[in-house]
């Protein structure tokens, strides 16, 4: 607890701010987008009567500096809003057994909701979590370091050993692309994490990533599992090819949980996740719920959620920090380089 305390205590002292269980929204968000979503969503906190109260840190790591409220166990305590990305501790089991199943959230839908979520089976039918983005991992493969190998197109073609070596994996410190590894433990098991963990050849930020692909960095690599944001933010040489895994971009979630308690008084604000999200040219690549907008993503594009039966039968928070261990237990020479 006194790392809950901590955190409550630092929130606290930023600008005579009030009690977390006042707080109307904490908020994190991803990287590329995070500095205009702070603009928009701090927009509507100023013009509501009375202003609301809204906590956006900014920064580029991969941890939500808010995960430790899911210690905490009276509801009156917990934001309005609380919104986070990836699988973090507000998919412990016990969060979800303490508010989530005791319905104190409720999900919002747009009007004209993304098609692909629907395929994929995102929609929580629960209806606690609003996932209202997602963070697609795709690939880039670069043709000349394959030397006439045929590319990917699945996940499961990543785990053959033609490509030992080969992959550069999305990873920041001790984080990695949760929705990947989580995917690909379901669909192969633990014979997949060991494949996969011997065709890796390191670790590495998305935004270097974009920087090193196709070229002859030391620490590039044939084929990279990156966001599509970052594949999509640079130009890139002929011979690298963006792939969109015929089975479906492995989907990492952007979702928001919002007391039924405060949905009316809150309406503006959950409104600018549910169809305002949208209109941030940059969220494109973040694939909103709000399905109303023109999308320029591929028309065989697919999403590859892991299943809300999948996350509700286990702990998925825990599988997922066991699962990364794991793999650098099976590739320790896989370092992060940043």
């Amino acid at each position: 607890m006194k790392r809950l305390d901590h955190l409550l205590q630092s929130i606290q002292q930023m600008d005579d701010a009030p009690a977390m269980g006042q707080a109307d929204l904490v908020l994190y968000a991803p990287c590329p987008v995070k500095l205009v979503v702070k603009e928009r969503i701090e927009a509507i906190a100023a013009s509501a009567t009375p202003p609301l109260t809204t906590f956006i840190p900014m920064g580029c790591t991969s941890v939500d500096p808010y995960d430790p409220l899911y210690m905490e166990t009276d509801p009156a305590r917990l934001p309005a809003v609380i919104a986070s990305i990836g699988f973090g501790d507000f998919w412990r089991r016990e969060f979800v057994s303490r508010f989530v199943a005791d319905g104190l959230f409720g999900s919002v839908l747009p009007k004209v909701v993304n098609p692909l979520f629907t395929e994929a089976g995102m929609i929580d039918p629960t209806g606690a979590y609003t996932i209202y983005g997602v963070t697609p991992y795709i690939f880039l493969v670069d043709h000349k370091k394959l030397g006439g190998k045929p590319a990917p197109r699945t996940w499961g073609d990543l785990l053959h050993p033609r490509f030992k070596g080969e992959l550069v994996m999305c990873g920041d410190g001790d984080d990695m692309a949760d929705a990947v590894l989580l995917n690909l433990f379901k669909e192969f098991g633990e014979d997949g994490l060991t494949r996969l963990a011997a065709n890796t050849k390191s670790l590495m930020h998305s935004s270097r990533m974009a920087k090193v692909s196709g070229t002859n960095a030391p620490d590039a690599g044939a084929i990279f599992i990156i966001p599509l944001f970052f594949a999509e933010s640079t130009k890139l040489p002929e011979h690298v090819e963006v792939v969109w895994p015929e089975d479906g971009a492995a989907a990492s979630p952007l979702y928001f949980l919002a007391k039924k308690s405060e949905s009316a008084r809150l309406a503006q604000l959950i409104d600018f996740f549910v169809h305002g999200f949208g209109a941030i040219d940059s969220a494109t690549w973040f694939i909103p719920l709000d399905g109303s907008r023109s999308s320029p993503l591929p028309p065989h594009a697919k999403l590859k959620w892991v299943g809300w039966d999948f996350v509700t039968s286990q702990d998925v928070n825990t599988l997922r920090d066991e699962l990364a261990i794991k793999f650098r237990r099976l590739n320790p020479g896989a370092a992060c380089d940043s």
